[in-house]
């Protein structure tokens, strides 16, 4: 060690081999172990024997009164040492060592305090048979009797223990000694204390005459170096014969020390100079030096862990060596210089290292599971970075350090790593290589990536890539989860990073991942078919309606869109019972039909040409609905199952005049010449059963709107109404009345229906001023009106001899007549019954013919000639008026709408619908009647309006 110089000194006994002369010395100390001897002190203090041992190895430490008195960290570092020493030394054997604790300077020495001399050949068949099995160190010694020519080598006492020379475990002999300077740094003590210790159990070096030491120091191949204790040229540590240097020995101070520069490393504790760097335990290298010395380390040479090449991973005792099978010495493996041992990193630790060229790589491993982490280190042993972190035994980075380790770390019975074809389709192959994904292209190509980072196996849970496809910006990717049977289609970069979604999640039957078993080669939704598989629904022109996968198709010519809502396909099941059932182009567009399942209805909408949904057509609607069977034309479909595609032909209701009421489906149609509105309310057809047991049940056309007559078949009673050019309704004509009643008596002129069955059409005789309508002209081309015997009221325009009016209950035979010329009033009587009937104008009873009618009546014929210009009349006290062609300009006063009547000869006004054209508000808001020659009526304080209200007032006969 520093500064301290070998000298030799007492002698000790020697031992003959029969027929070899001993040598002419004997066997004396080397300089350390004299210079040790020399500081020794008193060793009669009690407590000075410190004795280590570990079951195998005892080291007496016998502290002399000086190191007694030193610190207790002093003897704390010596007992240290030699407790590592008996932790790597298996031999049953006792050595005692003095120990002293004096000087200055950092310096320490030490040696064996004894031996003998031995015959080469007894020592070297006793290495040999001593040896541990399997132990090849002492294979490269000389057979024979010498070596390099000397016979005898000096055994020291620890060696003769170990041999039988000496007691194994005699307490009382002095095996060695060694001494300390006071002021070494006790962090670095154990390392010095290793050193010497060692020293004391014989690695010295001797001469000329060798001791063991001697046997493994080399100048060259097949040439050792014996020179005793004196300053040495170049040597080194070599166990096959010199040809393999383990070790350089020093130079300047002990040449039983290392070379501080030499190939063993800087930091070994053998080293002649120690520093802040050097190892507190014992190297590879040193451990070897120990077993050529002939002691027997714990479990051999130590427990391979694993050899990787030319590397063997050893555990001896609880620290961890790189041995190289070449030179079999390496560094011990060290974090932060300081050796690793076992349990220092809790369950993790290494099973495996090689050798690199700048230092060694080590694989580590977390007890019981699949995972493991790389490190590297230098030539010393000293970690110096990660390779990975903690990676499962599956992963891509863990396989390919299978390689460079040789081993099968995740046991799946392949060195290396392993891939799997996952599925190939066109140039793209899908590679599981380890626990990534791999898109190959040409035998190459990236992994498949998230946020730059490799996907691996798990790491989406049950979600997995199923194929690839090389693209021109990349890749595309199928993916599938193997708990839900879905599929997912995703797009990558040129680098295998996920770029965007192409879809979601979706059923193998869907459209889309039958649209991509093309692109991927592969049959998703397991049909046995490779593509889409379109069922066709309806097939409407053009236009085909299909159901592929789980979704709709507008197909025209093979292809087309789907159907969507908010640009989302809309898949089987998504509404419920509503199901498209027919679809038809529309300019650039479609329209569709739909229909519910469960209630029969249908309901139409208009989507894009992308198949995305843009409005409704209707709302539901029946099959029998006016709506539904006008778009069975549209779609080429019996929806209500009619047996007819379109609207049926009309059931006529009734026909009154030109206008027919007609059931056209579920609505009510108003048809003049074969078309025209629906009825509606609120601007809705009115359909079949809307209004409960109210039915339409007639229609007439009146002007450019419509009256309709309504029936409650239950009650029987009748309602009319007014409704607008396109059937909406406008107006009540009447509330709910009887058929009987004066209402709806007059209404039946209107509609020319009989509402009470009465088998009258109109105000049965009874109670109506006229009988009936003209039965024929007279031969002169007049009016024959028949009138009741109560007739009373005025009549206009009756005045030429053709005119005849007919008295059906005044007997001819006692006919009296009176007439008042003033008023124009033709009192008649026949003495049982009689009338008044009033002409307009001056009137004069010779003017009147009167003769028997034939059946039992009075015809009277030719009255005055009526006024001619304008006439004024008021209808107080009559309940009709009744006018004649040719009537003039007539003004009637007092006239009350709905009591008072007004009755028209058909002549003049053919029906209700010429009548009601016909009126119309002068400039004072009177209601005004013009016939087609411009006679006019003027009907004072009542507007056009109020009289259209009050069709029951008119007449038509």
């Amino acid at each position: 060690m520093p500064g301290v110089s070998n000298s030799q000194s007492s002698t000790i006994s020697t031992v003959y081999e029969a027929g070899v002369a001993p040598p002419s010395n004997p066997v004396e100390l080397p300089e350390e172990a004299v210079e040790a001897q020399m500081a020794q002190g008193d060793f009669g203090g009690v407590g000075a024997i410190t004795a280590v041992s570990a079951g195998g190895l005892t080291i007496n430490l016998l502290f002399d009164t000086a190191a007694m008195n030193a610190p207790a960290s002093f003897r704390a570092g010596i007992q240290q040492a030699a407790a590592i020493l008996t932790s790597m030394i298996s031999d049953r054997i006792t050595v005692n060592i003095k120990i002293d604790y004096s000087g200055v300077g950092g310096g320490a020495a030490a040696g064996p305090d004894g031996g003998q001399w031995m015959g080469y050949s007894t020592v070297r068949s006793n290495l040999i048979n001593y040896a541990s099995p399997g132990d090849t160190t002492f294979n490269a010694l000389p057979a024979g009797s010498t070596i390099q020519g000397q016979s005898y080598v000096a055994v020291w006492n620890s060696q003769l223990k170990l041999w039988g020379g000496l007691g194994a475990n005699d307490a009382t002999t002095d095996d060695g000694s060694a001494t300390f300077a006071t002021d070494i740094n006790s962090s670095l003590l154990v390392g010095v204390a290793l050193h010497e210790l060692t020293h004391a159990f014989g690695r010295v070096p001797y001469g000329p005459q060798p001791d063991i030491f001697d046997f493994y120091r080399f100048s060259s191949p097949g040439a050792r170096l014996m020179t005793g204790g004196a300053t040495a040229s170049t040597a080194y540590f070599s166990l096959d014969g010199g040809y393999t240097k383990l070790a350089d020995y020093g130079q300047s101070s002990d040449p039983s020390d290392f070379l501080n520069s030499g190939v063993q490393g800087g930091n070994d504790p053998f080293n002649e100079f120690y520093t802040y760097s050097t190892l507190q335990t014992l190297t590879a290298v040193d451990l070897k030096q120990l077993d050529a010395l002939g002691f027997h380390l714990t479990g051999s040479s130590g427990t391979v862990i694993q050899t990787n090449g030319d590397t063997s991973l050893t555990l001896v005792g609880n620290r961890y060596y790189l041995i190289s099978g070449t030179t079999g010495t390496g560094p011990e493996m060290k974090y932060g210089g300081t050796p690793v041992t076992v349990g220092e990193f809790g369950s993790v630790a290494p099973v495996g290292a090689i050798k690199t060229g700048s230092g060694y790589n080590i694989a580590w491993q977390v007890a019981g599971t699949n995972q493991f982490t790389f490190t590297t280190a230098d030539n010393n042993g000293n970690y110096t970075s990660n390779i990975s972190g903690i990676v499962s035994g599956n992963s891509l980075t863990s396989e390919l350090q299978e390689t460079t380790f040789g081993q099968d770390f995740n046991h799946d019975g392949s060195v290396g790593v392993t891939a799997s074809l996952v599925h190939a389709n066109g140039d793209t192959s899908l590679l599981q290589i380890a626990d990534q994904y791999f898109m190959y292209v040409n035998g190459s190509g990236p992994s498949i990536k998230i946020g730059g980072a490799a996907v691996v196996v798990g790491q989406l849970g049950n979600a997995a890539p199923i194929g690839a496809i090389h693209t021109s910006s990349g890749y595309d990717i199928v993916w599938k989860d193997s708990t839900t049977g879905q599929f997912t289609f995703t797009a990558a970069d040129g680098n295998g990073n996920y770029t965007s979604n192409l879809s979601g999640w979706v059923s193998g039957s869907s459209a889309t991942a039958m649209s991509e078993e093309i692109v991927f080669g592969q049959d998703f939704s397991g049909d046995g078919t490779i593509g889409p598989v379109a069922t066709v629904i309806q097939v409407d022109g053009s236009t085909s309606l299909v159901q592929v996968g789980n979704n709709y198709g507008l197909y025209t010519a093979g292809s087309g869109p789907t159907i969507k809502i908010g640009g989302a396909p809309v898949v089987v099941g998504q509404l419920g019972n509503t199901t498209p059932i027919g679809a038809i182009q529309v300019g650039s567009g479609y329209d569709i039909a739909w229909k519910d399942a469960t209630t029969g209805e249908f309901t139409f909408t208009a989507a894009d040409g992308n198949g995305n949904y843009t409005s409704n057509l209707s709302g539901w609607v029946s099959g029998t609905s006016a709506t539904a069977k006008t778009f069975e034309t549209t779609f080429h479909q019996d929806f209500n199952s009619d047996g007819v595609i379109g609207i049926s032909a009309p059931i006529v209701i009734q026909t009154d005049g030109s206008t027919s009421l007609v059931q056209i489906g579920n609505n009510y149609g108003l048809y003049t010449g074969g078309s025209g509105p629906m009825i509606k309310i609120g601007g809705a057809p009115v359909v079949v059963g809307q209004l409960g047991n109210t039915i339409p049940i007639g229609a007439i056309q009146v002007g450019s709107d419509y009256d309709i007559a309504w029936k409650d078949p239950t009650t029987g009673q009748f309602t009319f109404t007014t409704a607008d050019s396109d059937g909406n309704y406008k107006t009540n004509l009447s509330g709910w009345v009887s058929g009987t009643s004066t209402t709806a008596e007059n209404l039946e002129t209107l509609f020319h229906q009989d509402f009470n069955g009465d088998g009258t059409i109109g105000v049965p005789s009874s109670s109506s001023p006229l009988l009936a309508a003209p039965q024929s002209t007279t031969p002169a081309g007049g009016q024959n009106l028949t009138a009741s015997a109560d007739f009373s009221g005025y009549l206009i325009g009756f005045g030429s001899a053709a005119d005849q009016v007919d008295l059906k209950g005044i007997a001819y035979a006692s006919l009296h007549v009176i007439s008042s010329g003033v008023n124009g009033v033709l009192s008649v009587s026949d003495g049982t019954n009689g009338t008044s009937v009033q002409f307009l104008g001056t009137l004069s009873p010779d003017n009147f013919h009167f003769a028997a009618d034939g059946q039992g009546g009075t015809m009277i014929s030719g009255p005055a000639t009526p006024a001619a210009g304008t006439a004024s009349v008021s209808l107080q006290g009559h309940d009709a008026f009744v006018f004649a062609e040719h009537f003039g300009q007539v003004t009637v006063s007092d006239f009350n709408p709905g009591t008072d009547k007004i009755v028209f000869s058909q002549s003049i006004f053919a029906d209700q619908s010429a009548l009601q054209a016909a009126i119309h508000d002068d400039a004072a808001g009177n209601a005004v009647i013009t016939d087609a020659a411009l006679d006019t009526i003027t009907i004072q304080h009542v507007s056009a309006a109020e009289l259209l209200s009050h069709l029951s007032s008119f007449h038509l006969v």
